[in-house]
């Protein structure tokens, strides 16, 4: 995938339980919207599909919607239009030809739907001038530990820096 890394502002924290992991994912809940991109970078394990299902989660729980959140693996794309903003979580890590992509149409989800993509450096040659990217990786010290590194690209939004500013004040994260 290619990055517009021209306008690109990266924030690192460091978690120290799933818990705190779901918190994250809760506050960035409430402030994306329809057209936004997240993308969610890692490892097998790392906490990629954890984070997405605590997303719409949040959203479950204000529509007070009670619904099972299955991952996307095998079929790639699962979307819950029963909630706002309407939600398409997307898991490439079994798509093996650049094909699929273009039979997915990500394009006309993009502007449709909040879209969670798991997996997105394969994407390939698809560019994005606009997305949040979140790269969870393993502590070295602790098992349940995980980093975060929160990236934003392109977009401008008040909300999102005062979000991760409070994210920072609560987390302890930095620049």
């Amino acid at each position: 995938m290619v990055e517009n890394n021209f306008n690109k502002t990266s924030y690192f924290f460091e978690s120290k339980n799933c818990e705190e992991v779901n918190l994250i994912a809760k506050k960035l809940s409430s402030i994306l919207e329809t057209g936004d991109i997240l993308l969610l970078k890692g490892s097998i394990g790392s906490g990629k599909s954890f984070f997405a299902r605590s997303i719409i989660n949040e959203y479950f729980r204000i529509f007070k919607i009670i619904e099972d959140i299955p991952s996307p693996t095998f079929s790639l794309i699962q979307t819950y239009d029963n909630i706002k903003p309407k939600v398409c979580h997307v898991d490439l890590y079994r798509m093996l030809y650049n094909s699929e992509l273009e039979e997915m149409g990500l394009d006309n989800i993009y502007n449709n739907f909040l879209t969670i993509i798991e997996w997105p450096e394969r994407l390939s040659k698809k560019y994005l001038e606009k997305f949040i990217q979140i790269e969870f990786m393993y502590s070295k010290k602790i098992a349940e530990e995980r980093h975060l590194e929160i990236s934003i690209v392109g977009i401008k939004r008040k909300n999102i820096f005062k979000c991760i500013n409070e994210l920072i004040k609560d987390f302890g994260g930095h620049i």
